[in-house]
């Protein structure tokens, strides 16, 4: 395979002026190589598929030739270089946070138009929540039962006075490992994506359980309990 595009022109435009100098064609012609072939000075195969450790530096030394023949993974959300992100985002009418990271965005972009044909609904705001947040989400949106002695008696854990009200919905943020401080990050994020994505009518509780040790009940160290917060 030839290397420099001198190399094919005609032997007259290669001849050299002297020992181990080089033609001025020949170093004009280099600019271009740059350019066209990339920065390895000619055209490659075909990159491997898997090497995305540096995808963008990778993309920014290919050559015009080989940018058209990738330009396919500009559009995938999850090997587009980041700086296309926000750009590849705004396909999908999304505004990416700036406190997520590089794979939660990918993520994000990637599941965005799927999650649009369950929009308005409890799966779409748990979804939602779950590709933003460290912590579980769970969604609760069933009525909660009236007051009824011996049933549904206990205020503020099975029932309400009078029933739960219309259009309400609960959010509970299960981490059991974050500190309290990671724990109010969390409910910030919460709380914008739970406005952006609930329907309009409805109104929500936000709540967080992180459960401390009680033996028997929640007593497997990092997995379902912790000795105490985390320090601050």
């Amino acid at each position: 395979m030839k290397r420099h595009l001198i190399d094919y022109l005609p032997a007259i435009y290669q001849e050299l002026s002297g020992p181990g100098e080089s033609t001025f064609l020949a170093s004009f012609l280099r600019a271009f190589e740059g350019i066209l072939l990339g920065s390895s000075g000619h055209p490659r195969i075909r990159r491997n598929e898997a090497a995305d450790d540096d995808a963008e530096g990778q993309y920014e030394a290919l050559g015009l030739q080989e940018k058209i023949a990738e330009l396919h993974r500009l559009f995938d959300p999850i090997h587009t270089p980041e700086e296309f992100l926000p750009w590849l985002s705004s396909w999908t009418a999304l505004t990416l946070r700036s406190d997520l990271s590089s794979a939660r965005k990918r993520q994000l972009i990637a599941r965005m138009i799927p999650l649009y044909r369950i929009r308005g609904t409890r799966k779409y705001v748990e979804e939602l929540l779950r590709l933003h947040l460290d912590a579980i989400p769970l969604v609760i949106d069933f009525e909660m039962p009236a007051l009824q002695v011996g049933s549904h008696s206990m205020i503020g854990d099975d029932t309400r006075l009078r029933g739960g009200p219309p259009h309400f919905f609960r959010v509970v943020l299960v981490a059991p490992l974050l500190s309290e401080r990671e724990l109010e990050a969390q409910r910030q994020i919460a709380r914008s994506i739970i406005e952006q994505a609930k329907p309009a009518h409805t109104f929500y509780e936000l709540e967080t359980a992180s459960p401390r040790l009680e033996l028997g009940v929640r007593s497997r160290l990092g997995m379902d309990t912790v000795l105490s917060p985390a320090a601050l």
